[in-house]
């Protein structure tokens, strides 16, 4: 079973939000859009020691827009699926039968749970129910039971940071306190004795494993082989007790190859660390992160039936690219939900783009962009891959592109930017050359991540074929919001007729009194100098000139752009 959707309203940042999730979830967004607020309504409704929060005031939104007014009431509501048809009789899942849903859309059944709390006459009162496909509470008397049976079942485990190891140390004596050993007698004994013993066993592993860590920590040329290798096979151990790499009960008829991910006989990413060619400090990283996973559980046992959702808050900490890089696809391949938070480009690049959700803060809600509905084609996604996300990895994290044709325009942009007083990497802006992967791709991204965009077009013939495309998708838009097409055949005559004349027969070598053509003069100029050259020696020529010698239609496309940027803020 997985968790599809999480919806929530009125809980602490958050005043309206709804989150689908896949088997990995990636989440982008600025400082404000509410993240920490998500992961705690996570936190809260599952649980790893599967009991009840008790709501405070702060919990409630304040909505500062509305000047500061506390709404009083909130709503968290998880939508969960069956992996396959039928996995709703798993034993694991049989005592929520009175609770299932059909949709009717798919085959798979549905449990939609909600926990929803008020004020009232200064008291906060609590329900926890689940729902039936109308949205209508299922009446059940046993609704708070399941509820932490779902939580024993699907607890969420958080990793705050992945470089820190918190020092705990299981206690021995703690139970789960959600088994069902109640019976008196002397099973009841045998059974506690087994799960202490099992406790004293996990506890001896996890010591062991813990000074491995520290010693690849202070003295890595000192650790063996055969240590690293015996440390592998304890940490072996504590995984497939606590997150059960064996796979979920399911049909044998059923088609796995749909979840790659969860396959029966998917490689174990333990092997990772026993290949050869794998660096101590890459083991160290692997295996801390692996640790960090099993200490995040907190001073909780989990059962062994559990199949935990997996957080990883930021896991860029301090990792270079290369052992970040690592480091992901060791995670990739843990067989269980993943919902990952990041700033960073660097991870954002390997992560398939499908799985890469952006929230952005809006005045009535946080607001949720992905393509997962509107998947690029195979050429699309390449183009988009390489030109994009490689070269410019932190384009998906702007809030606006300026499209441009040539290498030029982004040279020349960007400076002209900086004197007219715009930092454009601090409002957000970043200038993309799209002659090379292609228009559409590039506005279908955008519009799907919720990017703004304006494209700046030629005056040839493939800037009006440039300009034509984007006119056809502009719908009810503006054309000038989107579109400016230079009024000469490219960026250098435009220059040339706007002022520039004297730097280009400088560059050309050719004197002021010479008749000679545009094209001729500019032509050489090209010849003779590079693009990014020519782009620097008019920023040279306007610095030493005066700022007025900047086109005036250029300076209205950086406030232009500027102006959707800050729109997005």
């Amino acid at each position: 079973m997985q968790l599809k959707r999480i919806e929530i309203s009125g809980f602490r940042g958050i005043k309206r939000l709804s989150l689908p999730f896949e088997e990995l979830t990636v989440l982008i967004g600025e400082n404000a859009w509410g993240k920490s607020s998500l992961l705690d309504s996570l936190d809260i409704a599952l649980s790893p020691d599967a009991t009840f929060h008790t709501f405070q005031f702060d919990d409630f939104h304040v909505d500062y827009s509305a000047g500061h007014a506390k709404m009083n009431h909130l709503n968290i509501i998880l939508h969960w699926q069956e992996d396959y048809p039928g996995e709703h009789k798993a034993r694991r899942y049989k005592a929520f039968s009175p609770v299932w849903v059909k949709t009717g859309k798919e085959q798979c059944m549905e449990l939609i749970y909600q926990i929803t709390s008020s004020v009232k006459a200064d008291k906060i009162t609590t329900q926890r129910r689940f729902l039936n496909k109308q949205g209508e509470p299922i009446d059940c008397k046993d609704s708070e039971k399941l509820a932490k049976q779902l939580m024993v079942l699907h607890p969420i485990v958080r990793i705050r940071d992945a470089r820190r190891l918190r020092e705990y140390r299981p206690n021995n004596s703690s139970t789960s306190g959600n088994g069902n050993n109640g019976s008196n007698g002397s099973n009841g004994s045998n059974g506690n004795s087994n799960i202490e013993r099992r406790n004293d066993d996990n506890a001896r592993i996890q010591r062991r494993l813990d000074n491995t860590c520290r010693r690849l920590m202070t003295k890595p040329g000192h650790v063996s082989q055969a240590e690293i290798k015996s440390s592998i096979n304890a940490l072996r151990t504590l995984v497939d007790h606590y997150f059960a790499f064996t796979p979920h009960y399911h049909s044998p008829n059923f088609d796995r190859a749909h979840f790659p991910e969860r396959a029966q006989y998917a490689i174990n990413p333990l092997e990772q660390l026993t290949e050869p060619e794998t660096t101590k400090q890459s083991r160290l990283v692997l295996m801390g992160l692996l640790n960090a996973f099993i200490r995040a559980r907190g001073p909780v046992e989990l059962k062994r039936i559990s199949r935990p959702i997996m957080i990883f808050e930021d896991p860029e900490g301090r990792l270079h690219p290369t052992i970040l890089h690592q480091a992901w696809t060791f995670i990739s391949k843990m067989p269980m939900q993943k919902i990952l938070t990041t700033n960073s480009p660097d991870l954002c690049s390997v992560v398939p783009l499908e799985n890469v959700s952006k929230l952005i803060r809006k005045p009535g809600k946080t607001k949720v962009y992905s393509i997962t509905d509107h998947r690029l084609n195979r050429d699309e996604e390449r183009r988009v891959t390489f030109h994009l996300r490689v070269h410019r990895p932190s384009a998906l994290f702007a809030r606006a592109w300026l499209l441009v044709e040539g290498e030029t325009e982004v040279w020349l942009f960007n400076e002209l930017a900086r004197i007219c007083g715009y930092n454009l990497a601090a409002e957000g802006v970043q200038i993309i050359e799209f002659a090379q992967s292609g228009l559409k791709p590039l506005i279908k991204v955008a519009r799907r991540f919720g990017i703004e965009w304006h494209m700046v077009a030629d005056g040839d013939m493939a800037g009006k074929k440039y300009a034509d495309a984007v006119r056809s998708i502009l719908g009810n838009e503006a054309e000038r919001h989107r579109l400016t097409v230079l009024p000469k055949r490219d960026i250098e005559h435009f220059l040339f007729f706007n002022g520039f004349e004297t730097l280009f027969r400088e560059l050309a070598n050719i004197a002021i009194d010479t008749p000679i053509t545009p094209k001729k003069i500019i032509q050489r100029a090209l010849k003779r100098h590079a693009k990014p050259d020519i782009a620097l020696a008019m920023i040279n020529y306007i610095e030493q000139e005066n700022i007025e010698n900047i086109p005036l239609l250029l300076r209205w496309i950086l406030k232009r752009i500027v102006a959707m940027s800050r729109g997005q803020n």
